[in-house]
């Protein structure tokens, strides 16, 4: 009986003992699962970066697009001294690198160990062939076991070895200068989420699409590790898509571009002006297919001359000359003030404007409402604007957008300068009729003059066609002005008097065979601190060149040309017109009519 007792409590005790092992047991492995370890870290999370959009011209040249850049760098707690060599010599192979930038390498690397600099970076303009590469060259070390594993700052063994890491997106230009200033130019910036640099628009075209071609999302991937350190993508894994930016589409035909900067360039070593800047517009559009200047530079490698970097076409104001007298004239011919074929008092050429005495070049007693643009008499427009009242005179301008913005897309456009009408003496509104006391832009008069030769209906400049997105092409016409200013009656008899500048006036030069040409040219002194006694001249020429199935609007400038009497128009501006004419011709854009015997 005593002894059963005894078993009974044996048996009790050991299973108390047991329970109590099982109980520290449980509690012991509980902690340790739950405590900082020093095991490997097995999650990881990386990024592909979004990239912003393409911008593509007409005739299919990709002008800008984006690319990513690697950087390399080795985590030094991993990485053995006695590979160190090894190391080196297997990363040259697989980046490509040249001798020179190893030793540069080296020489770095000597200057890290004695900072105790862990994170060292080898290179961070690696393209994605290279950086494909020594991904592959980073697992194979990772998994032969070349790299060292080390405690970190929070007690955790790592191995990090070899990282290829997206540092930031490259902007390319293809054309290097073509299309500068206008296409513009793009600033890195680091991207907070990816901690990678990334390009915004600054100027031109980056700048005014710039919601549009900047990229959306970038992808992520979060998930646990497998032992090369890709991550293993399954169910648990957090995945975010890809969302790159607009393919930007326009009009503009690179071809014809570089054919008119070429010729504009080669004019300019003759005429040595600041800038030449021209135009070529489809008129029934307001599609730019071409603006050239020959201030450009290559976006990917701007110089010290900051001025280069901003559009003269849309940022620089002057007082444009005789070629605002269309602009005056039609609008005393809108409002019953001024008849066609009427006899207008040009006074011999002559005529006292205050302290001054304004002449012609074409003197003549008498010239018709025509002539008086056929000649571009200054005298003969004084007699037409003091027809209209102050009011009307201003109003006249301002239909035709003159101190506003022509509505092109493009940044930084300037508004111009009009006169107050309230404020506007006598001999202010005659020096407005041949285009002083204002100030315009390149972009504002190529708009106007293109009314002339669209039937009288206003086009805002346009450069963007389309942008393709999400798989779908998009038209973009929700910022392009359209309305109708002057009657189809008016607009014909503008565009008639044009042409008979150029078939029977003083523009003569532009006359081309098979083509219908029309426009003005204008000279207008330069205004400085001390007044208009610099010698320097603005020269121009506005107008259009049409066939059978086209019509197109030329817009020609010269900024200050230095070479003697070139200040005429006629000698600068006018030869450019026609140089662009027959580019336009040679290049398909313009067909001549065959003239029959």
């Amino acid at each position: 009986m005593q002894e059963n007792s005894s078993n009974r409590i044996s048996k009790v005790a050991f299973a108390f003992i047991m329970s109590f092992f099982f109980m520290l047991l449980f509690l012991s492995s509980t902690f340790f699962l739950t405590s900082k370890r020093n095991i490997p870290n097995t999650e990881k999370y990386q990024y592909d970066t979004a990239l912003r959009g393409n911008i593509i011209t007409k005739d299919n040249f990709t002008i800008a697009s984006s690319k990513e850049l690697y950087r390399a760098e080795i985590d030094l707690r991993s990485l053995d001294k006695t590979k160190l060599d090894l190391f080196l010599k297997l990363f040259q192979i697989y980046s490509g690198l040249d001798e020179k930038e190893m030793q540069e390498i080296k020489k770095k690397l000597a200057n890290a160990d004695k900072k105790k600099t862990y994170n060292f970076i080898l290179s961070q303009n690696i393209n994605s062939k290279s950086a494909s590469h020594l991904k592959e060259l980073a697992r194979k070390l990772y998994v032969q076991g070349f790299f060292k594993a080390f405690s970190n700052d929070n007690n955790r063994v790592e191995t990090r070895g070899l990282s290829i890491i997206e540092n930031k997106e490259d902007r390319v230009y293809m054309a290097k200068d073509s299309l500068t200033p206008v296409i513009g130019y793009t600033r890195l910036v680091l991207d907070e989420e990816s901690k990678i640099l990334k390009n915004v628009g600054v100027k031109g075209l980056e700048k005014f699409y710039d919601s549009c071609l900047m990229d959306t999302q970038n992808e992520k991937v979060q998930g646990l590790k497998d032992i090369s350190g890709n991550i293993i993508l399954n169910l648990d894994s957090l995945q975010k898509r890809k969302i790159n930016g607009c393919n930007l589409h326009i009009k503009v035909h690179l071809k014809l571009q570089k054919s008119i900067e070429k010729m504009i360039s080669a004019k300019n070593t003759d005429l040595n002006a600041s800038e030449i800047i021209a135009a070529v517009m489809e008129s029934s559009t307001g599609k730019i297919l071409s603006l050239a200047s020959t201030r450009r530079y290559d976006p990917s490698n701007r110089g010290k001359d900051l001025s280069v970097l901003n559009a003269s076409a849309i940022e620089y104001g002057y007082e444009p000359g005789s070629v605002i007298k269309p602009f005056i004239f039609v609008t005393a011919l809108r409002l019953g003030k001024l008849k066609l074929g009427e006899q207008i008092n040009t006074n011999d050429g002559y005529y006292k404007l205050g302290r001054f005495t304004i002449q012609d070049s074409h003197k003549a007693k008498n010239m018709s409402a025509e002539e008086v643009l056929m000649y571009s008499s200054n005298v003969g427009m004084i007699q037409i604007a003091k027809r209209l009242s102050n009011f009307e005179a201003v109003s006249g301008l301002k239909i035709f957008r003159f101190g506003d913005k022509s509505g092109v897309d493009l940044p930084y456009e300037q508004r111009g300068e009009l006169p107050n009408s309230q404020r506007l003496r006598e001999i202010e509104k005659s020096v407005l009729s041949y285009g002083y006391g204002l100030k315009t832009t390149f972009m504002q008069l190529l708009a106007g003059y293109n009314v002339f030769n669209n039937g009288g209906i206003y086009i805002s400049p346009n450069l963007a066609e389309k942008f393709y997105q999400n798989g779908k092409m998009h038209e973009i016409k929700e910022n392009i002005i359209e309305e109708r200013i002057l009657s189809n009656q008016a607009s014909k008899q503008m565009q008639n008097i044009l042409i008979s500048i150029v078939e029977k006036g003083t523009s003569k030069n532009a006359r081309t065979d098979g083509i219908v040409v029309g426009g003005k040219t204008g000279t207008a002194r330069i205004a400085e601190k001390q007044g208009y006694n610099s010698g320097r001249y603005n020269a121009s020429f506005f107008g259009f060149a049409n066939d059978t199935h086209s019509k197109f609007t030329i817009g020609v400038l010269v900024r200050n040309p230095k070479k003697e009497y070139s200040y005429y128009s006629a000698q600068s501006a006018l030869p450019v017109f026609k140089g662009i004419i027959d580019i336009l011709v040679d290049e398909g854009f313009l067909i001549p009519n065959k003239i029959t015997q």
